[in-house]
């Protein structure tokens, strides 16, 4: 964009000098700025050229800290061990130090190859060691033949080993409150009281004396249930199912009759009302029905040992025609 800019200005400044002064005062004027931006073109260059120099300065440093020698290949054994030594030196440690000023650092969760490392001097990164092999492959070659000597003698060097996470704090692990768990209280299970006041409620908001009148007799067959299961506690099992699903299901269909009264004239009322009536009819029979099974074996019980009975004092020739005979005197 610069130069867009130059060039607009140096081709209005041709063309102002062209209309005042003619070519001949034009070529002084170019050689000026031709001149200039060869100077300015001749920096920049140089910049660069020195800022690449500076760069590539701190790799020769580094690379120049080893002897220079010839190339060394290590044998698949010798690499292996090399492996061991230093996945269990990076188990509990972040750094490894070679020579002086070099050390070698995992840039990953955990070792696993040469690939995991970088290549530090004097705490400068200075690339992967991976790159560090090509760009310099006589230093490389001498970190190669230092972890070789370090995974024969199976110890760590004597120099200080930096650890790059000792500047992070160590935080205090939060006390964790286990809150007590409160025992839930068992859910207690409604009885015949509990429905029969339910329903009388819900009967009073009611204005329709069929449904008023089966309501009645719902409260009223639920009465006998209740002095039933006081007297055959045995029995309670048989009423399971009328306090958990057939009662609880009457009563949710009471409310939502009870919330539609405002809504009389709407045309579906009367056909609801009107089903109502007949559902209510149907679970008064049930009822009738549960006590019925409340009591059967103890009718039959009963009936056995009135039976019972009456063989035992017919066989003791106590009866006549099935009849107690009077005792004379």
């Amino acid at each position: 964009m610069r130069n867009r800019d130059n060039n607009g200005f140096f081709w209005f400044i041709f063309f102002i000098l062209l209309m005042s002064g003619g070519l001949g005062a034009i070529f002084p004027l170019i050689f000026i700025i031709g001149v200039v931006m060869a100077i300015t073109m001749g920096a920049v260059h140089t910049s660069n050229k020195r800022q690449e120099s500076i760069r590539n300065e701190s790799y020769r440093r580094t690379d120049n800290y080893y002897r220079a020698g010839s190339a060394r290949k290590y044998s698949a054994a010798q690499m292996a061990k090399i492996n061991v030594y230093l996945r269990s030196w990076f188990r509990t440690r972040r750094s490894l130090p070679i020579g002086s000023n070099i050390d070698l650092r995992i840039h990953g969760e955990r070792y696993a190859s040469l690939a995991s490392l970088d290549v530090y001097r004097n705490n400068t990164f200075i690339c992967s060691l991976s790159d560090f092999g090509r760009r310099y492959p006589d230093s490389y070659n001498e970190i190669l033949k230092e972890l070789s000597t370090l995974s024969e003698q199976g110890h760590a060097p004597d120099a200080e080993v930096i650890d790059v996470t000792a500047a992070e704090p160590v935080r205090p692990k939060e006390e964790v409150k286990v809150e007590e768990v409160k025992k839930e209280e068992p859910k207690k299970t409604a009885t015949s009281q509990d429905f029969i006041n339910e329903i009388n409620q819900l009967n009073d908001d009611i204005p329709d004396e069929n449904i008023s009148n089966g309501l009645y007799e719902t409260c009223a067959l639920l009465k006998q249930i209740q002095t039933l299961e006081e007297r055959f506690p045995a029995s309670r099992d048989k009423l399971k199912k009328l306090y958990e699903y057939y009662l609880p299901i009457l009563v949710r269909i009471l409310k939502q009759y009870d919330n539609l009264q405002a809504a009389q004239t709407d045309p579906s009322y009367e056909t609801t009302k009107e089903k109502l009536t007949r559902t209510i009819s149907l679970i008064n029979d049930a009822m009738k029905t549960i006590i019925s099974s409340l009591t059967d074996q103890d009718f039959i019980n009963l009936s056995a040992d009135i039976s019972t009975l009456e063989a035992v004092l017919q066989k003791d020739g106590l009866t006549s025609d099935g009849q107690m005979p009077r005792r004379g005197y």
